[in-house]
């Protein structure tokens, strides 16, 4: 996955600093999510622990910093646009939670809100990059999405 959109922005010469460091924690983000679904969460399962919901919703917190950065890392392409973005991804995650309600599948409202909070540290660190990286720039053919 990773070299794949590795290889993706070097050809179109959209391999930035800002988006190493987006690809490095979205696909960090995807991998502890499927190592925690994997083995925590059974774990805490199993032995009938008490993590305050965390394995519950690890799926939802640690799957939304991974959606988050990675479309960041494909399509971001100016700090408006960008923010539209983080935007609308937390916004399907949250809609996607809440088709539980007419679906088969319980709703939950911790995963709401594990949606909502890593949403918000995506944003919060996703600004931090930017002051210290700057705002990405426009890819090489010139569109612009502000």
């Amino acid at each position: 996955m990773a070299w794949g959109v590795r290889h993706y922005l070097i050809a179109r010469g959209d391999y930035t600093t800002l988006k190493k460091i987006t690809l490095a924690i979205g696909v960090s983000a995807f991998f502890l999510t499927e190592m925690a679904r994997s083995f925590y969460r059974p774990y805490i399962y199993a032995n009938d622990i008490d993590d305050w919901v965390v394995a519950d919703t690890v799926g939802n917190s640690l799957g939304t910093v991974a959606a988050v950065f990675m479309i960041l890392t494909m399509s971001g392409r100016g700090t408006s646009w960008d923010w539209r973005l983080v935007g609308m991804v937390i916004a399907g995650l949250i809609g996607y939670e809440m088709l539980n309600l007419i679906g088969d599948h319980p709703f939950d409202v911790n995963d709401v809100v594990a949606t909502l909070l890593f949403g918000c540290i995506s944003i919060v660190a996703y600004a931090r990059i930017l002051t210290q990286f700057g705002a990405p720039t426009a890819p090489r053919d010139g569109a612009t999405h502000d």
